[in-house]
């Protein structure tokens, strides 16, 4: 992986709830499923030029890298991939159908130990292809966090057209929008109206 320049990889858009981001490495998945604004229609992957400037602001391909359309579709399907599986988190649900998408998104990383001096160890795309180096680093993010605990934290609002990804840090874990006070509130009004027109 390449490293940052220690700033957070650019989204579509400010955070609807003002919420802190997600901790670590779990920022670069946050960051990667909200390149999309569905509200706005942004879309930081949207021609492979712009996965290309996304990749190197993300310190994932150096200054000067090209993305080729194949890898950008490859880049946005994982990004979907892995915004389905969040989705689950918010019902605390297993989706065996999300996490095969995502497992596939996935398996160009080919990942492997790196074990250093010190005895420590860490998860590293075994491939020498940048790409498939990318979906590594995606890849070990994920387990990291799985392997911390803050995996299941990471949410994707259900608000219509958002699906924006939120670091859940309630003590309960059950926040369920990204803010309450636009999707939970817009969910609320839909409700009420439901209800009145029964």
């Amino acid at each position: 992986m390449i490293e940052g320049n220690g700033a957070p990889p650019p989204t579509a858009g400010s955070d609807p709830g003002d919420r802190a981001p997600a901790p670590g490495s779990l920022r670069l998945i946050q960051a990667l499923v909200n390149t999309l604004n569905a509200e706005t229609g942004r879309d930081l992957l949207g021609t492979a030029p712009e996965a290309a400037r996304w990749l190197t602001a993300a310190g994932l391909l150096p200054a000067g890298s090209v993305v080729t359309g194949v890898q950008r579709a490859a880049l946005a399907e994982l990004r979907e991939a892995t915004r389905q599986v969040l989705s689950g988190h918010i019902e605390r649900r297993e989706d065996p159908e999300a996490a095969s998408r995502l497992t596939m998104a996935l398996a160009p990383s080919r990942l492997t130990l790196a074990v250093n001096p010190a005895g420590g160890v860490r998860l590293v795309s075994a491939d020498h292809d940048p790409f498939s180096r990318v979906i590594g680093a995606v890849a070990a993010a994920i387990a990291e966090a799985a392997t911390t605990g803050t995996w299941a934290r990471l949410k994707c609002c259900p608000g219509r057209r958002c699906g924006w990804a939120f670091y859940d840090r309630s003590a309960s874990s059950r926040s369920r929008w990204c803010s309450m006070q636009i999707c939970g509130a817009r969910a609320k009004m839909r409700a009420y109206r439901d209800r009145l027109a029964e």
